[in-house]
């Protein structure tokens, strides 16, 4: 017996292997907020904390300021899916958080995941990327 392919399968596959996660594992495709403070930010990310993230909020040198007096502050890291938002914050050190939350718009729920640190995707660009910048008294 033969077997043969058709070409609405083959067609299918980039969209099956897009479906089996592949590439949410890469956090150069997260966003991060900026704030204008450190408290602004863990305000703003109250929700969150209650949930059970993990320090959401870090505090970074700019890179631009050659005396390191300005400070910059980002939320967590967010990739907005298909179905919800997935979170990852950081390590007590400032490092990034092995675990991650999500949110389940569809169904209101959370969860949590196991965070892309491992794979080398976080990029320079991606720590400096964010979708939004706050800023205000704080």
């Amino acid at each position: 017996m033969r077997k043969s392919f058709h070409l609405p399968l083959l067609s299918a596959l980039p969209v099956l292997l897009v479906a089996c996660g592949g590439d949410d594992d890469d956090l150069s495709r997260y966003n991060r907020v900026q704030y204008a403070s450190y408290q602004q930010c863990m305000t703003a990310n109250q929700a969150y904390i209650q949930q059970g993230l993990e320090n959401p909020c870090a505090e970074e040198d700019d890179d631009l300021d050659l005396y390191k007096k300005k400070k910059t502050y980002f939320g967590p890291y967010l990739l907005y899916t298909g179905s919800g938002t997935r979170f990852v914050g950081y390590t007590s050190s400032g490092g990034i958080s092995s675990r991650g939350l999500t949110y389940d718009s569809k169904k209101g729920t959370y969860g949590s995941f196991k965070a892309p640190v491992s794979r080398g995707g976080l990029t320079s660009s991606a720590r400096a990327g964010a979708s939004g910048t706050l800023s205000g008294g704080g």
